[in-house]
C-alpha cells in the first residue's frame, strides 16, 4: 500500500510526487501519458519564474527526471475508478490496481462528456477503455475519437477484435495504427441510439458502428470518483487543497483557473503537504 497515491502527470502531479517523497513517503504517480498533453504542446514557457525561453517539453522532462531522482514510482497506466474501503483508497487501472492512504487528483483540465449522446449511451456502447470492454464488441464495427497519440495502441488492440475501426484523430502527426483501421476525418456532433449506440456522426459523415470508443487527457471526474464535491467543472478544495472526502486532495487545473504552470506545481506542493499532514493524523 502507497501513503499517497497521485493521478495525473502534468506540473501538479510530479510537484505533489516530488514533495511526498522529500518526506520520506511511499508514493506512486499514475498517468496515461508519459509527459502532459498540454506542456508538451507549449512551443515556449517564458513565465516560470527561473526557467524563462524553455519549450514545454523540455519542462515536461526535467519534471520526470526530478520525480524519478527523487524515487517516484511512475506507472503509465489510467485510473478509471477510485473508491474508498477499510480505511483506504483503491484505484482500478486498466493494467493494474492501486491501493493507498491518500489520494491527490492532479487530473488536469477537468474532463466531461461533450459528445451529443455520450453521457446518455455511456455503457450503451459508449466505452473509455478499449482494452477493458473490446471484448464486448468482438465482430462489430466500432469508432475510435482520440485526442491523444496514446489512443493509437488502443486502436491497435480493438482491430484484433473488430469487423472493422473507424478511428478519428483530433490531433496532428504521423499514426502509427494497424494498416486494418480506417482513419477518418471531421469532428464528432453526435453519438445515436436509443438503447444502445448505433451510429457516430461527424461533421463530414455518419458511420453505423455498435461501439464508440473516446480518448482524452482524463475520464470525467464524476465518473472517477462519484460523490466527489465540483464548483462548476472544478474539483471544490480549501486552501490546503483537501477535498470533501477526507484523505482526498486535489492540485492544478482541476481545481479550476488560472491553468497555468506556477499555479500547479504550487498547489502540488500544498496539497503533498496537506496529505503528509493527514497521515501523521490518522497513523491507524
Amino acid at each position: 500500500m502507497y501513503d499517497i497515491l497521485i493521478i495525473g502527470g502534468g506540473p501538479a502531479g510530479y510537484s505533489a510526487a516530488i514533495n511526498g517523497r522529500r518526506r520520506n513517503k511511499e508514493v506512486a504517480l499514475v498517468s496515461k501519458e508519459q509527459m502532459s498533453n498540454r506542456l508538451r504542446q507549449a512551443h515556449q514557457v517564458d513565465n516560470y519564474l527561473g526557467l524563462a525561453e524553455i519549450s514545454g517539453a523540455e519542462m515536461g522532462k526535467k519534471f520526470r527526471l526530478h520525480a524519478v531522482r527523487e524515487g517516484v514510482e511512475i506507472k503509465e497506466d489510467e485510473v478509471l475508478n477510485l473508491w474508498q474501503e477499510d480505511q483506504s483508497f483503491h484505484g482500478l487501472g486498466k493494467n493494474e490496481q492501486y491501493e493507498a492512504k491518500t489520494v491527490i487528483l492532479a487530473t488536469g483540465v477537468p474532463q466531461k462528456a461533450t459528445i451529443e449522446g455520450e453521457a446518455e449511451l455511456v455503457g450503451r456502447g459508449v466505452s473509455y477503455c478499449a482494452t477493458c470492454d473490446g471484448m464486448f464488441f468482438r465482430g462489430q464495427k466500432v469508432a475510435f475519437i482520440s485526442q491523444l497519440p496514446e489512443g493509437e495502441k488502443e486502436a491497435n488492440f480493438l482491430a484484433d477484435l473488430c469487423e472493422k475501426v473507424f478511428y478519428l484523430p483530433q490531433y496532428k502527426g504521423e499514426f502509427d495504427l494497424d494498416p486494418r483501421i480506417e482513419v477518418i476525418s471531421g469532428k464528432p456532433k453526435k453519438i445515436s441510439g436509443t438503447e444502445r449506440v448505433s451510429a457516430l456522426v461527424t461533421s463530414e459523415q455518419e458511420y453505423e458502428v455498435g461501439g464508440v470508443f473516446i480518448e482524452r487527457a482524463g475520464i470525467p471526474l464524476d465518473r472517477l470518483f462519484p460523490g466527489l464535491e465540483m464548483e462548476g467543472d472544478s474539483i471544490k478544495t480549501t486552501r490546503r487543497m483537501a477535498t470533501n472526502v477526507p484523505g482526498i486532495f486535489a492540485a492544478g487545473d482541476c481545481t479550476g483557473r488560472p491553468w497555468q504552470i506556477s499555479k500547479a506545481t504550487g498547489e502540488g506542493q500544498i496539497a503533498a503537504l496537506s496529505a503528509v499532514d493527514f497521515l501523521a493524523v490518522n497513523k491507524g
